[in-house]
């Protein structure tokens, strides 16, 4: 094997993560990511802040989403967790009419995101292929790195909110 000549370290960008994002949807993929977002936020000493995208209603039948009762609770109780864990965070409920990744995407713009840590349930590639999946359009369209943390089946076991 060839040896590689050392590279000035300072020759690299140094790049500070001071925010992370975690668009959570409570799924178990979606809890698995948290795991690791709530490590790299407490690492970097970094604010975490999770966004929730809440589907637009139903033209005809509904002035609001009958979800977003639900998911203001959800996240109301995880923020309090986290907030009892030490951690500095925050939450959005995204609402409105354009697609869930546009709404992550326009968020983490917003918010000068450094670094998004999201789930994925890793769909086949022909699924993925006839319908997209919000995770590649998000890398697709971030104005920053995106972690993706593909579910293995199993929830986060090293989670500080499971104490």
């Amino acid at each position: 094997m060839r040896e590689c000549p050392s590279i000035p370290h300072e020759s690299f960008p140094v790049h500070r993560i001071r925010r992370v994002a975690h668009p959570i949807n409570f799924s178990a993929a979606s809890r698995s990511a948290l795991s690791w977002a709530i490590q790299l936020a407490e690492q970097y000493h970094a604010g975490l802040l999770l966004l929730h995208v809440i589907p637009p209603p139903t033209p005809i039948f509904e002035l609001e989403s009958p979800v977003k009762f639900q998911a203001e609770l959800a996240l109301s109780v995880l923020l309090a967790k986290l907030q009892s864990a030490g951690i500095e965070s925050r939450g959005f409920l995204l609402t409105g009419k354009t697609s869930i990744d546009d709404q992550i995407v326009r968020a983490a713009r917003l918010e000068c995101i450094d670094l998004i840590v999201m789930g994925t349930r890793g769909r086949t590639a022909i699924s993925r292929l006839l319908a997209g999946s919000v995770t590649s359009r998000v890398i697709t369209h971030a104005p920053c790195p995106v972690l993706v943390i593909p579910d293995r089946g199993t929830a986060a076991t090293h989670s500080p909110l499971e104490k």
